[in-house]
């Protein structure tokens, strides 16, 4: 057993690993565990795997505590006292929660020894312990994460110090604070004079908003820094961490670091928008159906209200597409290992667009509606309005709470997230990627992750609860009706049935689908993400 360790020690740490040895100390503890208590005598590949499955294992726990937490904080805020909530019931968070561990990603690392899954499950783990206020144990996971993937330091320092500070900063009130219709002069007046964030909803945002709020927090953190700065100091700490072992390292990768060196790709904030819109479209089709077309020749099933006001004014359109032409132009970088190597999917995508000169300014379009559905998904879908119903009795309040299914309320959709939970997001997620020069969707795992853990469900219909509860009947229909959109958000539905054919499609392609390289003749390879 010990000389089996020692092996699989030598093969992870010959120099070719760009990541740290985290996986490697995880696997040691448990196979170690193992063969203390005698289940195994000697180290296999499946072993190694299996370190994967326990972090499999563990994730959907995770997942419901991050979840949890988001809903709290809304619960605790004024939001709850809003008159219209949309609702989750408790088979919907559930089916919400088993659709997130089932994105085709890292689904399929789950077999295989990579270091995906523990470095999703130490970003969790770093955010939960963040969101119930153990600072010690935020700082210790946090560096934990960053063992596991370097990158993660931007989401446990950048993104939990950037909430961090919107949690201690106070977020001004239209009218009180700021003038209802604020300018730009009015928003740094009132950030300074108060220390309180412009902070708007996603929904009710214009682009200018953005550059108001940006404004707005610099002057806010600076007006009370005094009192920011302590809460600031573990994400600070985990940053100079970081920056040490760069220094230190001479790189940000641990070997390879002749193929792996870190370069300005910001072609990957364009990747992103048609990866999110290829896995999450049973999410996001409702936004682009609801801008597009008028509600009565959307089916009911779909129909969520109009999202046209949200679609980008043309003279926010043009020069963002125009920004993207020239990040094509004179940012599009191609990794030797891309078009190097056939056995992974991007090395087909890459092959597409680079068939012809034109294709990749071409793809731009695409490139900016996705990215236009995707944010404005953080938002939620704007809100049926249904005529008034008499106000009830207490007791009859009390009879129908008791009556009703297990909620967890989320904020109103059109009350949705605020654009400081977009900002925080796509700040983290941009120096994540930025300096990759390879493409790769396992990169755009936790990115994926964060927003999904963020997107408003399920759809409104309009009722106080959310939902236009149907009346039992025994009528087949009826019930599949209840069952598949009248009690249950279809979308979901839709989200696993889709992410179930990517899993099956990707592993029968991995296992059965395998070619010879002509210069390895005998040797199979496989298709894989």
């Amino acid at each position: 057993m010990s000389e089996s360790i020692r092996e699989m020690g030598d093969v992870l740490t010959r120099g070719q690993n760009t990541n740290m040895e985290a996986l490697y100390l995880v696997s040691l503890a448990y196979l170690g565990f193992l063969s203390v208590i005698r289940i195994i005598d000697h180290v296999y590949v499946a072993d190694l795997r299996r370190t994967n499955l326990a972090a499999a294992g563990l994730l959907p726990f995770h997942v419901w505590f991050v979840v949890n937490s988001i809903l709290d904080s809304f619960e605790g805020s004024q939001l709850s006292e809003m008159a219209f909530k949309c609702s989750w019931s408790l088979s919907e968070l559930n089916h919400a929660i088993f659709n997130i561990c089932l994105f085709p990603p890292l689904f399929f690392f789950y077999g295989l020894y990579y270091t995906d899954v523990w470095s999703v499950l130490s970003v969790l783990t770093t955010i939960q312990f963040y969101q119930r206020r153990w600072k010690r144990l935020t700082i210790v996971a946090g560096i934990a994460s960053f063992f596991f993937r370097q990158t993660n330091v931007f989401w446990v320092s950048i993104y939990l110090g950037g909430s961090e500070v919107m949690r201690n900063l106070r977020r001004g009130r239209p009218g009180v604070d700021f003038p209802t219709t604020a300018s730009i002069m009015d928003v740094m007046a009132a950030s300074w004079q108060h220390s309180c964030v412009y902070d708007p909803l996603i929904s009710q945002a214009y682009f200018e908003d953005y550059i108001k709020f940006a404004v707005s927090v610099v002057l806010a953190s600076i007006a009370d820094f005094s009192q920011l700065y302590p809460s600031l100091k573990p994400y600070l700490g985990i940053f100079a961490a970081f920056g040490f072992f760069v220094v230190w390292n001479e790189g940000v990768v641990l070997g390879d670091k002749e193929n792996h060196v870190a370069s300005i790709h910001l072609a990957q904030m364009l990747y992103i928008w048609p990866y999110f819109m290829f896995f999450s479209f049973p999410l996001l089709y409702s936004y682009i159906l609801n801008a597009l077309f008028p509600q009565t020749y959307i089916p009911s099933p779909m129909r969520a209200g109009s999202t046209r006001h949200q679609l980008p004014r043309l003279m926010v359109a043009v020069p963002i597409m125009a920004i993207m032409l020239l990040v094509v132009h004179f940012n599009t970088i191609v990794h030797p290992f891309t078009l190097a190597d056939n056995r992974h999917y991007i090395f087909y995508i890459f092959r597409l667009l680079f068939r012809h000169p034109s294709i990749k300014y071409l793809v731009v379009p695409i490139y900016f509606i996705c990215g236009w559905a995707a944010i404005t998904g953080l938002g939620g879908l704007p809100n049926v309005q249904t005529p008034e119903k008499p106000e009830a009795s207490i007791r009859q309040k009390m009879v129908r709470s008791a009556a009703a299914p297990r909620m967890r309320y989320w904020p109103a959709v059109d009350r949705g997230h605020h654009i400081s939970t977009a900002v925080l997001w796509l700040g983290a997620t941009s120096l994540s990627l930025v300096t990759a020069p390879l493409v790769e969707p396992r990169y755009f795992i936790i990115p994926w992750l964060i927003w999904r853990l963020h997107m408003p469900s399920p759809l409104p219909t309009g009722d106080l609860a959310g939902r236009k509860w149907l009346k039992k009947s025994r009528s087949c229909t009826a019930r599949l009706k209840a069952i598949f959109y009248g009690k249950h958000d279809h979308r979901l539905w839709l989200e696993c049935a889709w992410f179930f054919f990517v899993n099956w499609a990707v592993c029968y392609t991995f296992l059965y689908q395998g070619f010879e390289w002509p210069q390895e003749k005998g040797k199979v390879q496989r298709f894989m993400w």
